[in-house]
């Protein structure tokens, strides 16, 4: 800690790493610092900027499921894409109450082709209360003004009022209020009335086993009304995969059943499939990748109706899909990040390693009186020598040290105990090899007799013990 505060003074304390850097020397400290400081202010940066990125792409595979064995081929490397969409948005803190965020879209189907630029300015007035304004341009001008109040502990409103211009003499307005309430995690109710003399409204309501979905829409010309119930089913697997079911019923679209999967293929990366069955929708999938805060969305049609062939490939492309990615990309990246974490921790621990070595010669050098002088006490009592130890990774005889001197300076009254917990930290000891499994073997005589043991690193050692005695070979008992 000290080190650390002379160098970087109360910021270097305060930062905490000081809990990690025991063991280092002062050019070591200070790189180790200085990289944590730079990953901090990266990952601040990216904090305050947000960028937000997704990509919709939606495929119209039907012609597969109706395919014969002379075009299925042609089918399969001609699979139409009805619309691409792609959008990109980043936020540009400009004091503590105001944000500026820009929105880039661009939206191709069949023929149709469009994008779009908007630039939004929020205000915030307190934690409850904000108020934004946009100015967007693509297919004409549009001028946007959106505010959002929290009244009490359940209750919030919010307005949006749009002005656009799609053509030279013509204006286009529209406005509407929103008024919700939030009755804990379970239930949301929301109501929304706008200047075309529209009443929409949206009622959730969750149970353990069980979701309500009530929308409606009342107004001069239409009048929807919408009803779900949901019976969701939720299973972990033991690969941390979770496994999703539910039924579905619309007053509407009539009956669905939904079911799919979704896994955390690594610390910013999930994958998701769903496979929607239902009377009026067919037969979709729908392939959802994110990564932090980007988001790749795959909604493929297998079939208007529902076919068995339909659901079958729906059912095995996300399997299929999770098996090339798992194998081609994500295993391969895995155990790329560990080589590279432990070359970089060997690399570190190199500069480490020989200085390590020094001192436990230093050490080991100090202590040449003290060993002899416990081992003539234990040899004329008969009680206990250390004939050899060598402690570190067997098998590899780089990876080995000669640690006789220190135990034999640990014995005390012809007993010597260790606890559990590494080796690495006794006089005369040291790290010979980061990641692997070290182990400590010593050869000892008691009483004259000889004694071997071998033990893993972390596990305590008490000799001399009766099970440690080596049998006597037949020519040693005759003798």
């Amino acid at each position: 800690m000290r080190i650390i505060y002379d160098l970087y003074g109360v910021q270097g304390v305060e930062s905490g790493q000081h809990l990690a850097l025991y063991d280092m020397d002062r050019n070591t400290i200070k790189e180790t610092f200085e990289r944590i400081q730079r990953q901090k202010k990266e990952k601040d940066q990216e904090a305050a900027t947000n960028p937000v990125s997704s990509i919709a792409v939606q495929l119209d595979a039907s012609g597969l499921c109706y395919s014969n064995r002379e075009t299925y081929i042609t089918e399969l490397f001609n699979i139409p894409i009805n619309s691409f969409s792609i959008s990109q948005s980043v936020d540009a803190p400009l004091t503590e109450s105001n944000r500026a965020t820009v929105v880039c879209t661009a939206v191709n189907s069949d023929d149709f082709a469009t994008g779009l630029i908007q630039t939004n300015m929020r205000h915030t007035f307190s934690p409850d209360t904000w108020l934004e304004s946009g100015v967007a341009f693509g297919h004409g001008a549009t001028l946007t003004l959106t505010g959002y109040r929290k009244l009490t502990k359940f209750l919030w409103s919010s307005f949006r009022s749009q002005c656009s211009r799609i053509e030279r003499d013509y204006l286009q307005y529209s406005a509407g209020a929103t008024l919700g309430c939030d009755i804990g995690e379970s239930t949301v109710i929301k109501a929304e009335v706008s200047l075309d003399r529209t009443i929409k409204g949206v009622i959730t309501k969750s149970w353990e086993k069980l979701r309500l979905y009530l929308s409606y829409q009342v107004g001069l010309e239409n009048q929807v009304l919408s009803l779900q119930l949901v019976r969701p089913i939720r299973i972990k697997t033991a690969a941390d995969a979770h496994i999703e079911c539910s039924a579905k019923y619309d007053l509407m679209e009539g009956a669905h059943f939904e079911y799919g999967a979704s896994k955390q293929l690594t610390e910013y990366s999930r994958l998701a499939a769903l496979v929607r069955v239902g009377q009026s929708s067919g037969v979709k999938l729908k392939l959802l990748l994110t990564r932090g805060h980007h988001s790749y969305r795959f909604d493929i049609m297998f079939s208007d109706v529902i076919e068995p062939v339909a659901v079958l490939y729906g059912t095995c492309l996300p399997v299929f899909v999770y098996s090339a990615i798992h194998w081609l990309v994500i295993n391969p990246y895995l155990n790329r990040l560990k080589a590279e974490e432990k070359a970089s921790k060997a690399e570190e621990l190199e500069a480490q390693l020989e200085k390590a070595k020094e001192e436990a010669r230093e050490a080991i050098h100090l202590m040449r009186s003290a060993y002899d002088r416990n081992v003539t006490v234990e040899q004329c009592k008969g009680g206990l020598v250390i004939v050899q130890a060598w402690y570190g990774v067997f098998g590899a005889t780089n990876k080995l040290i000669d640690v006789t001197i220190p135990l034999q300076c640990l014995v005390t009254n012809s007993k010597l105990m260790l606890p559990e917990h590494t080796k690495t930290g006794l006089v005369g000891f040291y790290e010979v090899s980061y990641g692997d499994e070290k182990q400590l073997a010593v050869k000892y005589r008691f009483r004259n007799i000889m004694h071997e043991v071998i033990i893993n690193d972390n596990d305590a050692l008490k000799i001399p013990r009766q099970s440690h005695r080596i049998a006597p070979t037949s020519s040693q008992a005759g003798s």
